[in-house]
């Protein structure tokens, strides 16, 4: 960061770069009328300069952004953090920012991170002038000048942004890991695929605010995407989304709310030591027996499934081949549809693909105690067993 003096510039403007506060999970959109010229545009940071004539000039314009939504939302960067907010206009040349979910990364010295969040709460007005925006803070205590990023690139989602809560009473320890991901959704015949993670270590506890990148040339319009989350200490999973949260496809937005379940923690057996239940769908099941036959398992990986709510799918593995279908739940009632899969012919292991699918097909009847499944068929006997495995 450069400092030099400088004169007093006489045009105004505004900046709201602001900091996380436990309510910014509830914000609501402040406006749906957003001010001429700032909806669907995206700036970077030129200089900062204050009321005494200081002025401060970034490292790198690209570290510190702000984007501008036509639905009253506002992505930003600064520095080592991202966020995202709202914002709406009363009045010619003003600016009004709602509160920011930032992430909690400590950004290096020199930085501007810890300026810009202390001084939000000061700016009141905006200007537009020679293609560059002026954002200015009250009571004459400076001027923000940003410059268009990627010319007059408007604010394309280019991240998905969201918090992730729990409602235990429970403070999370200092070696705890949040981690965040963008997965697409599988569709029959087409594995489910991981699009972009986000691991913040020590996040801190919750509201946990996120920002996940990722590379919009791998969204597709006729595709289905969700955001999963968990906490882990020392790797094993303490808290984890329950459901799936779908997001940027199908008229979704890209803001998530992610509400985390309770997880407990495998003992030094392997075993689970509580009555915490997994949930049947979004969930890795594998198989472990065949009725009162444990399963043998010789092929390249044990037989499993899993059902996507999003879209009420199933895929997994028979062990050998791919398998992928629909499914119908009604309560504790499950009804599979025809499963397709690959062709694949393994030296091992087909009996036991075999056997797997046929019970599936059976299936009519579902249980779940702790992490262990049991499917039943028509008259109640026990079909399979399955294990929830974390992902």
């Amino acid at each position: 960061m450069n400092i030099r003096p400088a004169g007093r510039m006489t045009f105004t403007g505004l900046i709201c770069l602001g900091v996380f506060s436990a309510q910014s999970a509830s914000a609501q959109v402040l406006s749906r009328n957003p001010a001429p010229g700032l909806a669907a545009t995206s700036w970077q940071l030129v200089e900062f300069e204050g009321g005494d004539g200081r002025r401060l000039i970034p490292d790198d314009r690209s570290k510190y952004t702000v984007a501008f939504g036509t639905d009253g939302r506002v992505s930003v960067r600064i520095d080592c953090n991202r966020g995202s907010g709202t914002w709406r206009s009363a009045g010619t040349s003003q600016l009004t920012f709602g509160p920011l979910a930032l992430t909690k990364m400590l950004c290096p010295r020199g930085s501007l991170h810890d300026q810009i969040v202390r001084q939000w709460p000061y700016v009141r007005t905006y200007t537009l002038r020679n293609g560059h925006l002026f954002l200015s803070l009250m009571a004459d205590g400076g001027i923000y000048e940003f410059e268009p990023l990627n010319g007059t690139s408007a604010p394309q989602a280019r991240s998905v942004t969201g918090t992730a809560f729990y409602r235990e009473r429970i403070a999370l320890p200092a070696n705890a890991v949040f981690e965040v991901s963008l997965e697409e959704v599988a569709t029959r015949g087409a594995p489910a695929g991981l699009i972009a993670r986000v691991r913040n270590e020590q996040p801190g506890n919750p509201p946990i605010p996120f920002v996940i990148a990722y590379d919009p040339g791998r969204i597709s319009p006729n595709r289905s995407y969700v955001v999963r989350a968990r906490i882990l200490v020392e790797e094993q999973q303490w808290f984890a989304t329950g459901q799936t949260y779908p997001v940027l496809t199908g008229g979704r937005g890209s803001d998530v709310q992610l509400l985390l379940q309770r997880r407990i923690n495998q003992g030094p057996t392997g075993r689970v030591p509580g009555a915490i239940i997994a949930p049947f769908e979004n969930t890795y099941w594998r198989l472990t027996d065949l009725g009162s036959t444990p399963a043998r398992i010789v092929a390249q990986r044990a037989p499993n499934f899993t059902l996507h709510s999003a879209n009420k799918t199933v895929t997994g593995s028979g062990g050998c081949n791919r398998i992928s279908g629909t499914y119908l739940l009604r309560g504790d009632r499950i009804t599979f549809g025809r499963f397709t899969s690959t062709m694949m012919a393994c030296s091992a292991g087909m009996d036991i693909e075999r056997a797997y699918l046929n019970a599936l097909a059976r299936s009519v009847q579902w249980r779940i105690a702790g992490q262990r499944l049991e499917l039943l068929d028509s008259r109640g006997v026990r079909v399979a067993g399955f294990d929830a495995v974390t992902m």
